[in-house]
């Protein structure tokens, strides 16, 4: 991040403006514009096992920086594109204005090879997000970053935070697009970590998903990765986020419980999992107090992937030297769904009936490799048209074998959940719908624009699985694919 001379000024300005007036001395800072530089190019990628690989990488590396700003900063985001391809960046679960959304085609212009692009908006709510590209399949390939919105009035409470992001690699040159060894489409093992099948798409089809070598957290396979280390007697917060293309994860942290205390980087009530999923797209704020001292692995539930399994050590003070202890999994194993959790405070949410209700049917991938909703693939899928104002409905029906995440861009939606009051309802971006089975969720349409709404697994997506909420008058869909 660059302190400018412009920034310097506009700050203090802005603090002696805020404490002529008698405000509060932080929102002198929330005034402020925080600038960062992001390159996209490619490069080499060492995930400390395996091979040197070429990919896509934000100023030389991936993941790309972490971008840390305070709610109601306003970030500025300069894009400079030294790829051979158009790129835009997408600022996961953040409810942006529709020109800084970065979905080519639909909110703007791919920048193209050589350009630059600015990105700039109010940074709310506070929470855990990521950025990552929106154009093709360039997420598989590396261009993908934390951004962490700190709350306006800091919180204490951690002895130690850690932002951890979880990805899925092939490691070859061109990471997931290049990879000769695909999944069956409609196979069970789909979107969980573990060993998938072998299948080529048929010709005038899109790719599947890859078959994995390699599951990363923070850009390094286990045991390459730099552990965490803590104290006795230490609370420690974990910001998980799971930027994987086609990978989710059912995490644990051998010798402790987590206490989930957000979703999507919304508070919720606390309490405490044997073990937390996260499919592609979501994030998670965890904590554990270290009150146990050894030496132990937070890992994903692995089927035989050996060491290339997606893991991390937690190391106590003078544990360094012994071997870490992966979960012992077991069926009674507690695991976090949406119906164990509830929102941290109540969240204002318009009585009666929702004005507009959508079904929407997930199917595909069974003898073919495209994915639809409602029986229609993007850019020929429908638009859901709705009007500022409205409350709207989403029915999702799994009609297929495979998971499906489902994300909604601009705006947070809830839960519907019947064992709690509508004002408690979980309030996310990124919802995993699983197979055969259904769920529902609401949003107000608050945020002018046309957005995209697709299942998060990039080849899913790619593949058809994705539609457009568009505000105002129904219209044609568009002919140029998101």
């Amino acid at each position: 991040m660059d302190l400018t001379r412009r920034r310097f000024l506009q700050t203090s300005l802005t603090a002696l403006a805020g404490a002529s007036a008698g405000l509060w001395p932080l929102a002198s800072r929330a005034s402020e514009v925080v600038d960062f530089s992001l390159t996209a190019r490619e490069s080499l990628v060492n995930l400390g096992q395996g091979p040197e690989f070429k990919a896509y990488s934000f100023n030389g590396q991936s993941p790309g920086p972490v971008l840390r700003v305070r709610e109601g900063q306003s970030l500025r985001v300069s894009l400079k594109n030294s790829l051979p391809h158009p790129t835009t960046i997408h600022w996961h679960g953040l409810p942006v204005p529709n020109p800084m959304d970065g979905v080519p085609g639909l909110t703007q212009a791919a920048v193209p090879p050589g350009g630059r692009f600015t990105y700039q908006f109010t940074a709310r709510p506070a929470g855990t997000y990521f950025y990552h590209s929106h154009f093709g399949y360039q997420l598989d390939q590396g261009l993908y970053g934390a951004l962490i919105v700190d709350p306006a009035r800091p919180q204490g409470g951690w002895d130690r935070e850690e932002v951890l992001l979880l990805s899925d690699w092939v490691m070859a040159d061109g990471a997931g697009p290049a990879s000769p060894r695909r999944r069956p489409s409609g196979g069970m093992m789909g979107g969980r970590m573990g060993r998938g099948g072998m299948g080529r798409a048929r010709a005038g089809q899109p790719p599947g998903e890859p078959y994995y070598s390699g599951y990363a957290v923070n850009g390094r396979v286990y045991p390459a990765g730099e552990p965490i280390q803590v104290k006795r007697g230490d609370r420690v917060r974990l910001r998980l986020i799971n930027a994987s293309s086609a990978t989710s994860y059912d995490l644990a942290l051998a010798g402790h419980r987590l206490t989930v205390i957000a979703l999507d980087g919304q508070p919720v009530s606390p309490r405490a999992f044997d073990v937390v999923r996260l499919s592609m797209g979501e994030r998670a704020d965890v904590e554990f107090v270290a009150n146990n001292p050894g030496s132990w692995l937070l890992a994903a539930h692995d089927t035989g992937r050996g060491e290339s399994g997606l893991a991390v050590p937690v190391v106590y003070a003078h544990g360094a030297n012994r071997a870490p202890r992966a979960p012992a999994w077991r069926r009674d194993m507690r695991l976090a769904t949406y119906w164990d959790l509830a929102a941290a405070e109540p969240v204002a949410h318009p009585p009666g009936e929702p004005g507009r209700w959508y079904r929407q049917v997930l199917s595909g991938g069974m003898h073919s490799g495209w994915w639809s909703i409602n029986g229609r693939v993007h850019p020929d899928s429908e638009r859901l048209r709705v009007e500022p104002g409205d409350k709207v409905r989403l029915s999702y029906f799994n009609r297929s074998m495979m998971p499906h995440p489902m994300h909604l861009h601009g705006h947070f939606f809830r839960i519907v959940n019947p064992r709690l009051e509508p004002e408690r309802w979980l309030v996310k971006d990124t919802a995993l719908v699983e197979p055969m089975r259904r769920l529902d969720v609401e949003f107000v349409a608050d945020n002018p624009g046309q957005w995209f709404h697709h299942c998060h697994n990039l080849y899913h997506m790619e593949a058809g699985m994705a539609n457009l909420v568009a505000y105002g008058p129904a219209a044609p869909p568009s002919g140029e694919k998101a």
